[in-house]
């Protein structure tokens, strides 16, 4: 059977649209790419709904790829270096986030490749899951998918309103950690667990309504004349204090 070649098959036009936010919500679907990735998928127990290949691949028993040119594979790819095979997997969110473990909490977080990032060191750590609070980006978009390694398919997800967050904030049983620029402790510090980390956006920090619900405000110090660290980097290491 030759190879499919044409951007006009309608698998190849659903996976084409997954590139957009609007085409991953409307689907509830997204991309991964690449054999390692697509391993760590197959080993923590993901199936995709379509497996997409240069040449015949053996994974995901009972899922056949479709064969496509390395050139349709080239117009699929979010990469410069398309790999030869791509899943296409159903989204999963995580309805309520369990109050046992280790959470991080992020409001607004805007960058996709920041987000993939912590989803990446959230899962090196062992924490619980992460929290999507507000207007945040897409966990689900082809910068994060990557920059996560495959721990977007190891660390649960899920997203809150504000109110909704500030509401389940009060009933935490552990301590509820903000994340401030003007705290007057040290993030160096014991936590009583569970433990949930609340970080702000890259942009303007954690608003005073979801700050004023936490139990313990806390700073990481920095040498004069910094402006701030990545939040990915403070993301960091507020979980390994955790952990």
């Amino acid at each position: 059977m030759l190879p499919i070649s044409s951007a006009q098959n309608p698998t190849i036009k659903l996976i084409r649209s997954l590139s957009d936010k609007k085409g991953r919500r409307e689907a509830g679907l997204f991309v991964a790419e690449g054999l390692t990735m697509l391993e760590r998928a197959e080993d923590l127990g993901w199936e995709p709904a379509y497996l997409v290949a240069t040449k015949p691949v053996r994974m995901f028993d009972g899922v056949k790829p479709f064969i496509i040119t390395e050139k349709l594979m080239a117009e699929l790819s979010a990469q410069n270096n398309p790999h030869d095979v791509l899943g296409v997997f159903p989204q999963r969110w995580q309805p309520h986030p369990a109050k046992a473990g280790n959470w991080l909490a992020l409001e607004e977080i805007r960058d996709p490749g920041n987000l993939g990032t912590i989803i990446r060191t959230a899962d090196a750590a062992s924490a619980a899951g992460i929290i999507l609070v507000g207007d945040c980006c897409d966990p689900y978009a082809a910068e994060c998918v990557r920059a996560s390694t495959g721990s977007i398919f190891a660390v649960p997800v899920t997203r809150m309103p504000q109110q909704s967050f500030i509401d389940f904030l009060k009933a935490w049983p552990g301590d509820s950690v903000a994340t401030r620029m003007d705290a007057k402790q040290d993030f160096r510090r014991p936590y009583q667990a569970p433990s949930l980390v609340v970080m702000g956006s890259e942009a303007r920090g954690l608003s005073d309504s979801i700050s004023s619900a936490c139990k313990v405000k806390v700073r990481i110090p920095m040498k004069s004349g910094v402006e701030s660290l990545n939040v990915a980097t403070a993301a960091a290491l507020l979980l390994y204090q955790l952990s």
